[in-house]
């Protein structure tokens, strides 16, 4: 809101009439003679910053110590002094303390003043914000009398009289009373005649003290982020970390068993041994609700995955003539550990009433191992209306009528917030909405029982739920989940919710480990060859040929280009996963890993000239080895030689998506000893697509990642024995579609990794996740690798149908690449 030029009038008026002395030399700052000399205009004191003295001698007065006489020359104004009240604390939530000084401020020590001087004079200067940054509390007026109050971790203190208390001993009082409760957490506090009452930031009157909001003085636009803590209220108890809860709400989906089946197992080899689904507060808990037949299969497929299970309604009856209900004690012999009710499809479609459903919350709480997700929310012309608030107030006590308070602090019972307007609507709430709504579901439950009870409840919001919105609304204090509908049908999108989640919750904790404090460097690729390869893949450059070769995989071509003539491919008769460089004498020697089998071959002639390639059908390449798992549903996808000249290989499931294997890890990742020619398993578990294969430059570290999942990791890798020490480098952000393809590390570490799907190949610093760079490219990126004479250029394959070319870019001063290793063939064997 815009100060009018009328309240700058004022304010001038103000300055050289009224004869303030310093707020920290002044024996009582409030004084009611030196506050208000001067008849208001338009109800506004001195909102101007740019009068610190007058400015710090009205706000307190303006948080509710005002004096019961008027001032002198005082003319009842159009509009009371909430106006006023209004217009300095929006210009106080705007923002955070500027490292320069306010208005006037002149510094008292002889010395010098630091960064800390002058944030002190800030907070004497702008003693009040809303939202939960430094000052928050400030000075606020005192129901039980006194000139100035401030929370403590005990009772609220008052002082009467006298200066304001210091500093110092504010911002510990500020820090001690959000210890236990974050921002987005109101205050309860009782009068002196024991009556509970609720004051929230917009509980004010114009009297100048503590009341019940009503509807015609309170301010809305104040305090919806948060809820404040008031001088009046006892300490706040310690409230432990709320953990996110990501739910899926399947509704009567899929058609068939068979779909449903495939759709637990993508899920499932998504989350296994990919994410930490354990009881960690950092990491969310994870609940998908089936239709009641695919409930046990649900129930096995989903075992060891951390994700759990539950029903979406439930009868009120243990057991009985009640033809067609379930009772809770079923579900919870069936494996589900969570219940829906409440759903706004149940309350509208079949006419549930809040009784009804009380009475089935009471029913599965008698399970003492089964949870109850609550849904509330309110229809579109409700929310046009402004009844949100009474509607879920309404819906919240009724539905928890009978409710013990330890029934929810031990966390049995979770709210969904459902705006019923934006259910399958494509519709979303802004983050502020959703915050909005549940700070008013924490203060119904604040009414209800008490703040640590509202606390310790944690608040989903549903309502067409995205992979793309879930970060931003989950980055909300008071939003701690997400009930997924149609989103949840499609195992990648979900999972893509869940890392969501995931990253809004390390935010909101100050540790997230992929946060970029930096624009990355952003480049574009450009066309080098129009190729149009139905799937171009593992792209490797031959310092001593100064070529490039890569395949065409699903094709089986393999192609060379020396960057100046015209490229070259030959067939190879089978599809082909990846090539590596094969130490010979023979110059464009390869070592490929077919479908068929593992090969070699030349793609010039013996002898001949390096320019004067082999013709496509001229000899066929040579039978090295056989392939690892000789599985018609599994072929050779990624690999590359390791630096000790070995050939690392990971294979792909065929049918990951659609067929007999659909969701199931059953690749494995192999190394060919170049002296023995022997496989050797190095992953102690399975996967779906290998990709991501690349090394450090010493050869110590290997980089791997399972495309599905949407992470890569890192191992301790030797050229004997299996891969150890994983550990995740990164997983793609959500709002980040495609997966992670091909990778390189550059000669500084830093990986580098095409993003199919995407549009881009984006770099990594390994160590925070961090993404550093980006490259777009006009195309499906599927791999890439470092070449040109200085190693200094990007290739980039592509894929079809909108891609399929070579893509090329110069890289910044600094960037190059490392030598590709060759295959280290015995020579008796060549």
């Amino acid at each position: 809101m815009k100060i009018a030029t009328t309240l700058t009038a004022a304010a001038t008026l103000l300055a050289p009439t009224l004869a303030f002395t310093s707020p920290k030399q002044a024996s009582n700052p409030l004084t009611p003679s030196k506050a208000f000399t001067l008849p208001q205009e338009n109800g506004a004191w001195a909102p101007h910053s740019s009068h610190p003295d007058t400015r710090h001698t009205i706000l307190p007065q303006e948080l509710g110590v005002w004096s019961t006489s008027p001032p002198a020359g005082y003319v009842p104004p159009p509009t009371s002094h909430i106006d006023t009240r209004k217009k300095i604390l929006e210009q106080e939530s705007k923002g955070v303390w500027p490292t320069s000084p306010p208005p006037g401020w002149v510094c008292p020590k002889p010395e010098g003043c630091c960064a800390e001087d002058i944030r002190e004079a800030w907070e004497s200067y702008a003693p009040y914000s809303h939202d939960g940054r430094v000052g928050a509390l400030g000075f606020v007026g005192c129901p039980g009398g006194g000139d100035w109050c401030y929370a403590s971790s005990g009772a609220a203190t008052t002082r009467s009289g006298g200066a304001p208390p210091s500093v110092s001993s504010k911002a510990q009082s500020v820090a001690a009373a959000l210890a236990g409760l974050g921002s987005g957490m109101p205050q309860r506090s009782r009068d002196n005649s024991g009556a509970k009452k609720s004051y929230g930031i917009g509980s004010w009157k114009n009297t100048g003290t503590f009341n019940e909001v009503s509807s015609a003085d309170s301010f809305d636009s104040l305090g919806e982020s948060s809820w404040a803590i008031n001088s009046n209220s006892q300490a706040p108890t310690s409230i432990k970390p709320r953990r996110p809860i990501v739910a899926g709400n399947w509704k009567l989906n899929p058609s068939t068993r068979a779909e449903a089946i495939t759709l637990l197992k993508l899920l499932a080899a998504n989350f296994l041994n990919n994410r930490n689904t354990n009881q960690s507060a950092d990491t969310p808990e994870t609940v998908i609700f089936p239709p009641l037949p695919y409930l046990s299969d649900a129930v096995e497929i989903l075992e060891g995955t951390g994700i759990q299970v539950g029903a979406q309604d439930v009868g009120p009856n243990e057991k009985g003539a009640f033809t067609g209900e379930v009772a809770p004690s079923m579900l919870v012999s069936a494996g589900c550990s969570y219940v829906l009710l409440g759903h706004s499809e149940r309350r509208t479609l079949f006419g549930e009433t809040d009784e009804e459903i009380n009475a089935k919350l009471h029913k599965s709480l008698e399970q003492p191992s089964l949870k109850v997700i609550l849904c509330v929310g309110e229809t579109l012309q409700e929310y046009e209306n402004g009844l949100l608030e009474s509607v879920v107030d309404s819906q919240i006590r009724k539905g928890l009528d009978g409710v013990d308070p330890a029934v929810l602090m031990n966390d049995r019972v979770i709210i969904a917030y459902e705006p019923v307007w934006a259910i399958g609507t494509g519709l979303v709430a802004t983050p502020a909405q959703a915050q909005h709504a549940h700070v008013a579901i924490r203060n119904s439950l604040a009414n209800m029982y008490d703040t640590e009870v509202a606390g310790s409840v944690r608040i989903q919001y549903g309502g067409s739920v995205t992979a793309d919105s879930t970060e931003e609304l989950m980055g909300e204090n008071d939003v701690d989940g997400a009930l997924v509908g149609g989103a949840s049908l499609n195992a990648d999108s979900f999972t893509r919710i869940y890392d969501g989640a995931t990253t809004a919750n390390a935010r909101k904790k100050g540790n997230s480990f992929s946060d970029n404090h930096f624009q990355p460097l952003e480049l574009t690729a450009s066309l080098a060859l129009a190729t149009t390869n139905a799937l171009g893949e593992s792209p490797v450059w031959s310092d001593r040929d100064q070529c490039l070769y890569w395949v065409s995989a699903t094709e089986g071509e393999v192609w060379r280009w020396d960057l100046h003539s015209q490229p070259h491919r030959r067939l190879i008769n089978s599809a082909v996963g990846c090539v590596g460089l094969l130490q010979s004498s023979a110059p464009g020697s390869l070592i490929i890993a077919a479908e068929s089998a593992i090969l070699t071959t030349t793609m010039i002639t013996p002898g001949g000239d390096p320019n004067s390639p082999i013709p496509d059908f001229a000899s066929g390449p040579s039978f090295l080895c056989d392939r690892p798992e000789h599985m018609s549903t599994t072929r050779p996808n990624d690999g590359r030689v390791d630096r000790f000249g070995n050939f690392v290989v990971g294979m792909y499931n065929q049918y990951h998506r659609v067929g007999a294997t659909a969701g199931e890890n059953n690749a494995g990742l192999f190394r060919l000893n170049s002296q023995s020619l022997h496989w050797e398993e190095i992953l102690d578990y399975r996967f779906r697509v290998s990709n991501c294969i690349c090394f450090s430059s010493d050869g110590r570290t290997m980089y791997f990642g399972d495309t599905p999942t949407r992470t890569v990791y890192a191992f301790d890798y030797s050229p004997n024995g299996p891969l150890t020490n994983r550990r995740m480098v990164w997983t793609m952000p959500s709002n980040m579609p495609g997966g992670p393809d091909g990778a390189q590390v550059d000669a500084n570490g830093k990986l580098w990794v095409a993003v199919t799907g995407a549009g881009r190949v984006v770099q990594l610093n390994p160590s925070t996740g961090n993404i550093e760079m980006t490259v777009h490219v006009d195309a499906n990126p599927t791999s890439l690798t470092f070449g040109g004479q200085n190693l200094d250029e990007l290739f980039i394959t592509t894929r079809a149908p909108n891609g399929g070319g070579l893509y090329r870019v110069k890289m910044p001063y600094g960037i190059r690449g490392v030598p590709e290793p060759e295959f280290l063939l015995n020579v008796s064997r060549q």
